[in-house]
């Protein structure tokens, strides 16, 4: 019993092994990638979640200044004697009252 293959029919089916390997690594490649992504979503989640806290605690940390700014030109004006001291007294205890209460919100 003799088998003879030409060479045409050898290359085709070269090419289908070749194939065939080639479409197995790209449906693992593709579960990895799947994978990845399921990891990338939760990080993403993570960062939506850091960045509106960072935020929040910029603005607060936005009012604060500006209430130290306004307390620090009152002061400088009471010591000019542009404004009264009762007013300066009032800045000062807004600005305290500000801090404290950034502070109570980080606990």
């Amino acid at each position: 019993m003799s088998v003879t293959l030409d060479l045409k029919t050898l290359l085709i089916a070269l090419v289908l092994i070749a194939l065939i390997i080639l479409i197995i690594y790209a449906i693992l490649a593709v579960r990895k990638l799947l994978v990845t992504l399921d990891h990338t979503n939760k990080v993403l989640e993570d960062v939506e979640v850091v960045s509106a806290i960072a935020s929040a605690r910029s603005q607060d940390v936005d009012g604060i200044i500006t209430n130290v700014s306004s307390t620090v030109a009152d002061l400088s004006d009471a010591v000019k004697g542009n404004q009264g001291t009762m007013s300066a007294v009032a800045s000062i205890v807004k600005s305290a009252a500000s801090i404290k209460g950034m502070m109570s919100d980080n606990k």
